[in-house]
């Protein structure tokens, strides 16, 4: 994995394609588990909103890449920004 700050709040990330699955498959249950304790505060639920819209995000990305774009790629890294 190689992670670049490109400004102040933002990073390129290059990973393998186990790796991207293996941070949004945490991300995923982190989410589930903040979404379903609902004694939380109010800090943790606002950070479980934004965690979730991230997932979104990263879903709708990711539909619009179709699967056999993605088994024709050069190589196993896909790259991904976050800002």
């Amino acid at each position: 994995m190689r992670i670049t700050r490109i400004r102040a709040n933002a990073i390129a990330l290059v990973a393998t394609s186990q790796e991207v699955s293996a941070l949004v498959s945490g991300a995923r249950m982190a989410h589930a588990a903040m979404d379903a304790d609902s004694s939380a505060p109010p800090e943790a639920r606002a950070l479980g909103t934004i965690l979730g819209r991230i997932l979104a995000d990263y879903d709708a990305a990711l539909s619009r890449d179709r699967p056999e774009t993605l088994a024709c790629r050069t190589g196993s890294s896909k790259s991904v920004r976050a800002t």
